[in-house]
């Protein structure tokens, strides 16, 4: 290869590490995060019984539905999200808490992907048309 040649070709390589970077810094993890839910897929979540999710380093979740909690495990790769079985708390609630309850974890077992805007989450799943809609959890 002739000299110019070569730096075409280095400058392109270089040039599509670098844009390979900034595609991986845009889409954030969700690691060391959590969660409050704010919409349910088309519902609003009640109020007084906001469901969490928080995401820890190693692959672990914890949250509430509402009124019983769960722990399990996650596994994002790329925008891809999927979820283990979740085990929970057998608390008695209302049974408006209930049906919000079992609707939120039957939608985290059928997420299929992610969106983490870093003041907002957004989960999609197969249970709704809309994704689930979280923002950061406070203290």
């Amino acid at each position: 290869m002739n000299v110019s040649v070569t730096r075409i070709v280095l400058a392109l390589i270089a040039s599509a590490v670098v844009g390979l970077g900034a595609t991986a810094a845009e889409h954030k993890g969700l690691a060391g995060t959590s969660w409050q839910l704010l919409q349910l897929g088309p519902n609003g979540a009640l109020s007084e019984n906001l469901p969490t999710l928080s995401f820890s380093k190693d692959g672990k979740v914890t949250g509430s539905g509402g009124c019983n909690t769960f722990t399990g495990t996650v596994t994002e790769s790329g925008k891809a999200i999927t979820f283990g079985a979740l085990a929970t708390t057998k608390m008695s609630c209302s049974e408006e808490v209930n049906a919000q309850e079992a609707a939120y974890l039957k939608a985290l077992g059928q997420a299929q992907t992610f969106e983490n805007r870093a003041t907002s989450l957004l989960i999609n799943t197969k249970a709704f048309n809309e994704p689930l809609s979280f923002v950061p959890a406070k203290g």
